[in-house]
């Protein structure tokens, strides 16, 4: 009976000393692998699966918790999305929702709150969803935004009003909608910006050659072409029929890497990309290097910094809610009250995003919003010097 005594307190002492099984909770991922992002959703999940690796490690090891990944392939399809979330909700339990772009945001940003799960996106938000108490969130603030700080440093740098020409789509809301808010920003400043008037393209035009002779016969400054790479191609093809050169504003979807798959760089010397998380060539990127001691697959470049930087700031809200709530009691709503009641640093979000803080005004940071850019110079695709621009200030439109 000793013997039988000391086995049984021998046997109590060493499942007493091992370590607690983590709590493993689920973020769902919404992907792209057979729509119109096909060719770069590899990198943008290598993003998002590198960074949870490294967390999960170096993080959430001490923490107790495990986050594991629930990656759908959605095909950036609204419909695809609507059949999908319900079986997610139901059988995944996720706390918070990576989405991709708008597809998610209009398919699930209504159906967030009676959910209770949060969604985190790594594409800039439009001005159309721009509501108050949501639960839908964006690493970025606005397209317009994004194009407003860099606006605003090349006026600074004129010295003078600065004369803004665009090429959009009429038929494509969100497209409209960053043009609208570059609209607003010149209404408020009118001693810094002067909007003139919109050439309206095909999303894949043929030429716009008679647009952008309209654009320099305005004595344009630069032009904003924030919808597709074949308008940023097709501008670029008649700047050079012209013999113009006028810089040219592209965003991260339509940007100079994709662009350069079917213009040469030479032909885009001058022109730039906007956007609100660290250029991914910048010196000194924490994040970059932790990607490339953990990276099994994927390469690093614009698309994969975005969504290591959207995954980042997921898992340091989970931090916060653990902090919070305890291991144990993350729920979605823990995990929006945490991302609503912290700052992050630039510092704790490895150099990847400007120190980010939110509230229940806008889906998108608030306070001082700042920018970034590259751009292309001597034939290369670089980062412009000076660190993040602040933006300023843009009323709802």
């Amino acid at each position: 009976m000793k013997l039988r005594t000391k086995l049984i307190a021998a046997a109590a002492w060493l499942v007493a000393s091992l370590p607690a099984t983590a709590a493993e909770y689920v973020m769902s991922v919404s992907a792209d692998f057979s729509g119109p992002f096909a060719n770069v959703m590899p990198n943008a999940m290598s993003g998002v699966k590198t960074i949870t690796d490294w967390w999960n490690e170096e993080v959430g090891k001490r923490l107790g918790v495990t986050v594991k990944l629930s990656i759908h392939d959605m095909r950036y399809d609204a419909a695809v999305i609507a059949r999908t979330w319900p079986s997610i909700l139901r059988s995944e339990k996720p706390i918070m929702h990576l989405g991709f772009g708008s597809p998610d945001l209009t398919t699930l940003m209504r159906r967030l709150p009676n959910d209770k799960v949060p969604m985190l996106i790594g594409t800039a938000m439009v001005g159309l969803v721009w509501s108050a108490d949501g639960w839908h969130y964006s690493i970025r603030p606005t397209y317009s935004h994004e194009f407003g700080g860099l606006l605003a440093r090349m006026q600074q740098e004129k010295g003078r009003t600065l004369k803004i020409a665009s090429i959009s789509t009429q038929n494509q809301a969100g497209f409209v909608d960053q043009i609208n808010g570059l609209r607003q920003m010149a209404r408020a400043y009118p001693d810094r910006f002067e909007m003139l008037d919109t050439q309206w393209a095909d999303t894949a035009p043929v030429s716009l050659t008679s647009s952008v002779r309209t654009i320099i016969s305005q004595n344009a400054d630069v032009i904003v072409v924030g919808g597709t790479t074949a308008q940023v191609q097709a501008t670029a093809s008649a700047l050079k029929e012209l013999g113009a050169r006028i810089p040219v504003i592209t965003s991260t979807h339509n940007g100079l890497s994709e662009a350069s798959k079917g213009t040469a760089l030479a032909d885009m010397e001058g022109f730039y990309s906007a956007f609100s998380f660290a250029s991914p060539a910048q010196d000194n990127l924490p994040i970059r290097d932790i990607f490339n001691r953990y990276r099994k697959e994927g390469s690093w470049g614009l698309i994969t910094a975005q969504s290591a930087a959207q995954a980042l700031l997921a898992l340091r809200v989970l931090e916060r809610a653990v902090a919070k709530v305890g291991r144990d009691n993350v729920t979605g709503e823990a995990m929006r009250q945490a991302l609503l009641d912290n700052v992050y640093t630039e510092q704790e979000l490895l150099g990847a995003l400007p120190t980010l803080d939110f509230d229940t005004t806008a889906p998108f940071p608030i306070g001082q919003i700042r920018a970034t850019a590259e751009v292309v110079r001597n034939g290369q695709i670089v980062p412009i010097g000076g660190g993040w621009i602040d933006v300023p200030a843009i009323t709802k439109w």
